[in-house]
């Protein structure tokens, strides 16, 4: 099910903002969220037909959006999943990098353990993929007079797990390079901001996660429950909007609390 709860966030009437990973999880929240707020948007997810439902739900509720093919892995698709909304609503305002890729994690150890192949896929998909959006995005966003990018993160970039490294270092590269977008551009309107999850129970999450797993984290977290995708939509389209606008360069915590132990 696709719902925005009843919920909107002022600020964002007619801003145009890609999803770069829009069609399940937090980045379907988030997108439909941004659409019932008012915000035209560009669902951008490498299987094209959840990105087309994700948009379909959206003018189903009277919003503006399109869906757009979109291959992480591939820079010339992330270039043309930000053109398309300059192409389709003349400007770009906000970008939300949310896409990841479960397949990366495998093999996916400790610094001994793990294999060079996995490296680069893991900095690939879940750091490069998130600097070539922003590249295309950030351009188009100085010709409009600024705009917003929400990048997604992870407690794992602490450092604090045993396992998962190269997807640890990528998550810190993404906060480095939200950092390094606000310094050199807020002064001209671009803010950057990152989102660092705790669990959140996206189907993948559900799919993948042991049930042992999921009660420690629970054990860990300072709330009664883990996170669901709506939980992240609501600060992801607050950071996108004008009630957003003096945050820049943050890295916020959502995660109930938990508590990161090594």
């Amino acid at each position: 099910m696709i719902s925005s709860g009843g919920v909107r966030v002022d600020g964002l009437e007619g801003r145009v903002v890609v999803v770069a990973g829009g069609g399940g999880g937090t980045g379907r929240a988030t997108a439909r969220l941004l659409g019932a707020s008012g915000a035209r948007v560009v669902v951008g997810d490498i299987d094209v037909d959840r990105a087309e439902e994700v948009a379909a739900a959206i003018r189903a509720g009277g919003g503006e959006a399109v869906a757009v093919a979109f291959d992480m892995g591939d820079p010339a698709s992330s270039a043309a999943l930000i053109g398309t909304a300059v192409e389709r609503y003349g400007r770009l305002d906000g970008l939300h990098n949310v896409a990841g890729n479960p397949a990366a994690h495998r093999h996916d150890g400790d610094v001994v353990s793990t294999p060079d192949g996995t490296w680069d896929l893991q900095l690939r998909s879940h750091l490069l993929a998130y600097a070539a959006t922003c590249r295309t995005a950030i351009p188009l966003m100085l010709d409009g007079g600024g705009g917003s990018i929400v990048n997604t993160s992870s407690n794992a970039a602490r450092g604090a797990g045993t396992t998962r490294i190269a997807y640890q270092a990528a998550k810190a590269g993404v906060e480095t390079l939200t950092r390094h977008v606000a310094a050199t551009w807020g002064k001209r309107g671009v803010r950057c901001n990152a989102l660092s999850y705790g669990v959140v129970l996206t189907d993948n999450a559900r799919a993948q996660l042991s049930p042992a797993f999921l009660a420690a984290a629970l054990a860990q977290t300072w709330s009664p429950r883990l996170g669901e995708p709506d939980d992240v939509a609501g600060l992801a389209a607050l950071l996108l909007s004008d009630a957003g606008a003096w945050i820049n360069g943050q890295v916020i915590d959502v995660n109930g609390g938990m508590l990161l132990t090594g």
